[in-house]
C-alpha cells in the first residue's frame, strides 16, 4: 500500500486541473482527492498499489504539464482514509 500526496504549484486553479485529474483517476484503482489550496497549489493525494499510484501521478504530471511549473511529493505513512477518489472543496 502507497499513500502519496502531491502539491502542483502554476497555472493549476480555474482551468479545469481537478476536473481531469480526477478523470484521469477513472482509469485507476485508487483513493484519494484532489484540492484546491488557499495559496493557490493544488493538492493530489493517492493511496493504492505502488505500482498504480506511481502510473497515475506520471500521468497527471504528462498530461497536464502544461498547466504546472513545480510539484512537491511527500509519501505518507498508514493505510488509505478514503473509500473513493473524489474532488474536494477547500
Amino acid at each position: 500500500m502507497s499513500r502519496v500526496q502531491i502539491k502542483y504549484s502554476g497555472n493549476v486553479q480555474g482551468v479545469g486541473f481537478r476536473w481531469k485529474v480526477s478523470q484521469i483517476a477513472k482509469s485507476y484503482k485508487l483513493t484519494g482527492y484532489v484540492q484546491n489550496l488557499s495559496d493557490g497549489k493544488v493538492e493530489l493525494l493517492l493511496e493504492g498499489e505502488e505500482s498504480e499510484v506511481q502510473e497515475m501521478s506520471k500521468d497527471v504530471a504528462n498530461q497536464l504539464r502544461d498547466y504546472w511549473t513545480s510539484f512537491e511529493r511527500e509519501d505518507k505513512p498508514g493505510k488509505a482514509h478514503h473509500a473513493n477518489f473524489s474532488i474536494k472543496e477547500y
